[in-house]
């Protein structure tokens, strides 16, 4: 019997028009009134990913930025930032790199040119409006989450800087071929997930978890079943327990119709 569902939103829950399908929502609404826990699990700040919660009526905490901020139902929220002299190197590194980078604040993200492609796209995604700011200008060192923005190919190369001059004081995954995310130690969406399951008193081998991106994995691998979406990246479907169909087509609902 399955207590918990943990959900992925972009390329998972969520249609490429950014939109939860009919069959989804009522799937999961289905399983909610049996007693199953939903949670949303997103790279996203929570001003980017609230409306999703409302939409589904959920009263679990809001999972947000890969795991580095849990927003509780009353309002309440921790938060697991990277600060001081880790994040100043980031910085550094995007700027000696020339790679575009996003620092998010609580619920603000400031990037150095909000005019270009990079910001563009992730405007596109999130809907939200980034603050411009000289990062040397930035009052507190601190940072939620880090995103750098990019081809594949380069953000290789940023991604090994980084390893080389931070080692395991920061943990790099890709939720998009071209997004590159930095969060603080041993943060994931995998190791936050195990912080709420015991807290709720829910063994993980009664979660399923559904998710198509890198930063998915740790999260896929703990869970007693991890689903993994038909477009997902390579190295997910490799340790997924099971594969559905893509988010345009119902996948996350189609899959758990077998547990109604």
């Amino acid at each position: 019997m399955i207590k918990a569902v943990m959900l992925d939103l972009d390329g998972t829950l969520l249609t490429d028009d950014h939109i939860i399908s009919d069959t989804n929502k009522e799937v999961l609404k289905k399983l909610i009134e049996k007693g199953v826990k939903v949670y949303l699990v997103t790279g996203r700040s929570f001003d980017a990913m609230k409306q999703y919660h409302q939409e589904l009526g959920l009263d679990t905490p809001a999972i947000c930025y890969n795991g580095a901020k849990i927003v509780y139902p009353n309002g309440e929220f921790n938060e697991y930032p990277i600060r001081d002299n880790e994040l100043k190197t980031l910085i550094d590194i995007a700027h000696e790199t020339e790679t575009h980078l996003n620092i998010y604040q609580h619920e603000v993200w400031y990037c150095e040119n909000t005019e270009n492609e990079e910001t563009k796209t992730y405007i596109h995604i999130s809907g939200l409006t980034p603050t411009q700011i000289n990062f040397n200008d930035l009052k507190e060192l601190f940072s939620t989450k880090i995103l750098y923005i990019a081809d594949h190919e380069k953000l290789l190369e940023v991604e090994r800087e980084i390893k080389s001059r931070l080692g395991n004081k920061v943990f790099t995954t890709f939720s998009k071929p071209f997004f590159l995310e930095v969060l603080y130690g041993d943060v994931n969406k995998g190791s936050t997930m195990e912080k709420i399951m015991k807290k709720e008193g829910i063994d993980l081998a009664d979660v399923i978890a559904f998710g198509d991106g890198l930063n998915d994995l740790e999260m896929l691998q703990m869970a007693g079943i991890g689903v993994a979406m038909e477009k997902s990246f390579p190295e997910l479907l490799k340790v997924a327990d099971e594969v559905t169909g893509s988010n345009n087509e119902s996948g996350v609902g189609e899959f758990l119709k077998r547990y109604l």
